[in-house]
């Protein structure tokens, strides 16, 4: 191997480890909930949670969660909104990648640019495209290497407090970034981040 070759395989190992290997997550809401504890009377609460996501969105399962940790804060989940203390309506809207790249065409792109300034500066035409494949890789490997897959999930939640007759709503933003990531392993994350933004209502 030439060190030319040599060159191109150690910029293929540094770009590789440019991505984020910890996970990073984050949930927010667009807009405050406050409820008055000192004025709570009946500590009920019916949840009816739905999905309108698609292309995987939908296999986000949030029901559970919620009401295992809204049990955890003291309350009492029932099967009907009638003679609740509270209602709480969860729609996911969204819960899926957003990342997009296109390392092939980023590849040749590279790859051509970088066989004809080799040749240019004299290189022999076998070198000038071992270069030119080389750097092909390192854009197809380094695109990959260094995009971190981001997923995002949307929620609607309205919060009907039948104690003060008032009613309210949010939307949640989550989002989970790892380099890698797939949609399968980033479900349960995003769960966890929406559900306790959810109950931090309560």
């Amino acid at each position: 191997m030439t060190l030319k070759l040599l060159s191109i395989a150690s910029s293929i190992t540094i770009l590789a480890g440019c991505g984020t290997v910890a996970m990073q997550t984050s949930s927010k809401l667009t807009r405050t909930i406050t409820i008055d504890h000192s004025r709570i009377e009946n500590k009920s609460i019916y949840v009816q949670v739905t999905n309108t996501a698609n292309s995987g969105g939908e296999n986000m399962n949030l029901e559970e969660s919620i009401k295992a940790e809204l049990i955890k804060k003291g309350y009492r989940i029932s099967s009907s909104s009638q003679g609740s203390g509270f209602g709480l309506f969860v729609n996911v809207l969204f819960a899926n990648n957003l990342t997009e790249a296109n390392a092939v065409k980023a590849a040749a792109g590279l790859g051509g640019a970088s066989g004809v300034v080799a040749m240019g500066s004299g290189s022999s035409t076998k070198d000038s495209l071992l270069i030119g494949a080389g750097a092909a890789l390192i854009g197809a490997v380094g695109s990959k290497a260094v995009a971190d897959d981001t997923f995002k999930a949307v929620i609607d939640v309205n919060v009907k407090n039948y104690n003060s007759n008032t009613e309210s709503q949010t939307r949640v933003f989550a989002k989970a970034v790892q380099m890698n990531l797939n949609l399968k392993e980033a479900l349960p994350i995003l769960e966890k981040e929406s559900t306790r933004s959810i109950v931090n209502i309560f």
